[in-house]
Order: structure tokens, then sequence, then C-alpha cells
């Protein structure tokens, strides 16, 4: 069967046009009978980049300060995952956990380098103990050696893209955001990474400055990394005092283009958005991430103060019927209200950027923190909310997955 028809006068072609469905017969009637391959390199590899599920187990556990404790994740052949996905630095992985009658996912950077997945078999996680989160305080009481874990593959877009960014990175980051600049530092140390990054890294305390030693090293051992310790509530010397300003930036921002990275707390984007913003950069050059979901709604500068303290009642569908009827702080998001309900929902990355937790308002009005509004125009259009960074400021009726 030819592949092409050329075209010589209205007639011929028309002439080939109508032969093609015989030719197309002719070709079937003389195809091999075998069947075909069950499955092709390239759904292999798709495979293990980009698994459903890792089924993983804690190999060591690491103790970090008083309230933080690093895991050691190793793939769990029993369970059916002989080799950790790939992932960028900067990525996370959403946990799957069972507490008590609960279900619910939680997301965690990884903290470890892409040469430790590959070539050592595993992930490190820290995790941090919280009074506003029951999940980590889980995680930190009853993980140990041998827990099983189930994880998603590496997720998120936090990570250096050469087609995107520039080759000179700005960091700045607090306790929350860490994990994600330790993982490119390593990464830029080993050479898998091929960029440059100036590190800020805000602590109130020197004491508080998690992975400080471990950073400092990798400085002294790498040209393309330098880090800049700023401590708001004590002075010490070498390092810089206060927060982290648009002068201080331009202090040690290296003279060619760059683009800025920004992950860690609410508070560190209240802090940090208009010294950024005056900068002058452009649009494509600033990257945004809030690490984890927003605590509470009484840290957003912006949020209604008529709200504050509500409580609203939330009606809430699914396949078309109503599974339950909950109550809805207004201080903490619709997605913590359904897990505390024991709503199963679907989520990942709990900070509004990755859509996973779509919902859909039939009834009432919610609040979404502007910098974390990352919805599609239709989506807006059509009442579509993530309930992970989103607060109900009246009573609601939503539809979830």
């Amino acid at each position: 069967m030819k592949d092409k028809v050329i075209v010589n006068s209205a007639l011929k072609d028309f002439s080939n046009f109508v032969k093609i469905p015989e030719a197309r017969k002719q070709a079937i009637n003389q195809a091999l009978t075998t069947p075909l391959k069950k499955n092709y390199a390239v759904n292999s590899n798709a495979a293990f980049l980009h698994p459903d599920v890792q089924f993983l187990k804690v190999r060591e556990v690491i103790e970090v300060s008083r309230d933080e404790k690093c895991y050691i994740l190793a793939p769990d052949s029993a369970h059916g995952t002989g080799k950790l996905a790939f992932f960028r630095p900067g990525q996370y992985l959403s946990l799957t956990l069972k507490i008590d009658k609960a279900i619910i996912t939680r997301p965690f950077t990884i903290c470890s380098s892409p040469y430790d997945s590959c070539d050592k078999d595993f992930y490190m996680i820290r995790v941090k103990k919280s009074m506003y989160s029951f999940a980590t305080s889980y995680i930190y009481n009853n993980w140990q050696k041998g827990t099983e874990v189930v994880a998603s593959a590496p997720l998120g877009d936090f990570f250096h893209q050469t087609l995107r960014d520039y080759d000179f990175i700005v960091g700045i980051t607090d306790n929350d955001g860490i994990p994600a600049f330790l993982a490119m530092a390593k990464a830029i140390e080993e050479k898998s990474l091929a960029a440059h990054l100036t590190l800020f890294y805000s602590c109130r305390k020197k004491a508080d400055a998690v992975f400080m030693d471990e950073l400092l090293t990798i400085k002294n051992n790498s040209r393309f990394f330098d880090v800049v310790f700023v401590f708001s509530d004590e002075k010490v010397d070498k390092y810089e005092r206060g927060f982290v300003t648009k002068q201080l930036i331009e202090k040690y921002a290296p003279p060619e283009k760059y683009s800025v990275f920004i992950n860690g707390s609410q508070q560190l984007f209240n802090l940090i958005s208009n010294q950024v913003t005056g900068l002058g950069l452009e649009r494509k050059a600033i990257r945004l991430n809030i690490s984890g979901q927003v605590k509470d709604s009484n840290s957003i500068p912006d949020f209604p103060a008529e709200f504050t303290g509500k409580v609203f009642e939330c009606r809430v569908k699914r396949e078309g019927k109503v599974i339950a009827t909950i109550p809805c702080p207004s201080d903490e998001t619709i997605l913590v209200a359904l897990e505390r309900a024991g709503i199963h929902a679907l989520s990942h990355c709990r900070s509004g950027s990755c859509g996973f937790c779509r919902a859909k308002i039939i009834r009432g009005n919610v609040f979404i923190p502007e910098n974390t509004d990352s919805r599609r125009l239709a989506d807006i259009k059509n009442g579509i909310i993530h309930p992970c960074s989103s607060y109900a400021t009246s009573d609601l009726t939503i539809v979830i997955n």
C-alpha cells in the first residue's frame, strides 16, 4: 500500500483516492497473524518513571532535632516495587496514611539526591512534628525501621528546567522549605544539576537552621553553590542579621540573569513577596512554592476578618449522593475538614498547585488566597475549587471525587 498519493490531475487524484479502501484491505489480509506484544519498552519505561504507586519500607530513622526526623525509604520488593522511580530535585512524594479510620495523604519533599535513588536505592524525607498536623505527629511517633509506606511517584514542578529557568538561581527558604533546596544543592555537588544556586536560608536563630553543617560542606565542595544564612533574632558572626530583603538579595545575587525560587511557609511568602517584586524580574523568572498547606487562615493577610472563628456546615456529595454533612471551620481548609470527618478525599500537593483534589461548589462561597490559586480560567468559571487551599465563608454544598 502506497503511503502517499501523487497528485497529477483532479481526475487521477480522485481515482487514486477511491482505491485506498481496497488497498487497505489487501494490506490487512497480508499482515502477520501473530499477536502483538503485550508490552513495549516505551511503556515499561513510562511505568517505571511514573508509577501509580510505590511500595516502600523505612530502612533507617535519623534524629535531626528534638522535633524532626529524617526517614530513609527503600523499595519494598515484597509488595512489588523493585526499583525507585527517578525524581528531579525539588519534587515530593505523596504518602497515603491510615490513621484510625481516616485515610489521608500528605506531601513530603525528597531531600536526598537523584544519585541516591538511582544508585543507592533510597529516598530521604524530613518529617517535622507540628501541633497543626496530626499526620506528622503520627509519623514522628510511630514510624520505625521496617515500617511499610505507600507513596506516589515523585510529583511537582518545583525544579530547575533548562528551557524555562536561567542557569543561575537565587533560592529563598526557611525551615519549612529547606528539603527542596538541600536536594538541589546535593545534585549540584554531584553535577547531576547544571545550575548555580545562591540560597538565602532565613531562620530565627542559628540553632534553628537544620542541615546547616551539610549545606556548608556542600558550599566548600562546589563553586556552583553558596548559602547565606539570615538570622532574625540573634547576631552571628559571618552571617546576616534580620530578614531577606531586596537589598540583601542584590548584595549576593549574580550579575547574570537569574531565576528566583521561593519555597517555604506562608509567613515567608508574606515577608518576601514585596521584596522580590521590587527586583524588577520577568514574571517567568519567579517560581513560588508554598511547602505544604497553609495551616491557619488567620496567617493569610487578606483573609476577611468577619469570617474568623466561624464554623459553617458543608454538605458533601459523591457520585450524585450526599454522603455526609460536616462542620467546616473557616480557619482550616475544606480538605482538612473532610479528613477530620473521616472522608477519604483525593489530594497530593496540599498547596493549591497540582489540582488533584478538585471539587465543585454547588452552593456557597469560599476564600482562596491569591498566591495559591492556580486554577484554570475554565475551572474558575465553572465553580471548581481546590479544597486543599480553599476556606469556607458560608454554608456549602460541594461535589468531590
